[in-house]
């Protein structure tokens, strides 16, 4: 009896199908919650598959915490940047881990938002602004960004506004 429960796991294993799974990263180290800071941005594919990935994106400060996570899946924000196996997804993980870093004085100006692009009130966009904070900027789906800034007395980022990335790169 044993060896018939023994042959037939066997033959369960042999015909199951073999999932491919996806992993793959891409780190950064960068400084955003302070000049000398050694933050990592990690921009991450994770799923059964790589075409049916999750990516993901963090932010975590020299001690490991995180500071910003951001997450989508890969082909609804992104399209088609990669097959089922992961051809291309590496240098698309690449890129997408290198962010842009800048201070909040360059936001846009409040009157040249439009509805949506920020979740915070005028007063409070404003102020962020004109203390001139550090600011990150990373891809959130095709041709958009997400930019966050960096509030040094709560110790956390917080989400500024996202543009399509064409007005940020004229």
């Amino acid at each position: 009896m044993k060896a018939l429960v023994s042959a037939l796991a066997l033959l369960a294993c042999a015909c199951a199908p073999h999932a491919t799974h996806c992993d793959m990263s891409e780190s950064r180290t960068i400084a955003f919650s302070a000049p000398d800071a050694r933050d990592v941005v990690t921009a991450s594919a994770t799923g059964p598959t790589c075409d049916k990935a999750v990516g993901i994106y963090t932010i975590r400060d020299t001690q490991g915490g995180a500071i910003w996570a951001w997450a989508i899946p890969i082909k609804q924000g992104f399209g088609e940047v990669t097959d089922a196996k992961g051809a291309h997804l590496h240098e698309f993980l690449q890129r997408w881990a290198q962010p842009t870093i800048t201070r909040t004085s360059k936001a846009p100006d409040w009157s040249l938002l439009v509805p949506g692009q920020t979740t915070l009130d005028r007063l409070t966009y404003q102020d962020i602004r004109a203390r001139d904070l550090p600011m990150l900027c990373h891809f959130s789906e095709t041709a958009k960004e997400v930019c966050i800034f960096w509030e040094p007395a709560a110790g956390a980022a917080g989400l500024l506004f996202e543009r399509n990335y064409e007005e940020s790169n004229p």
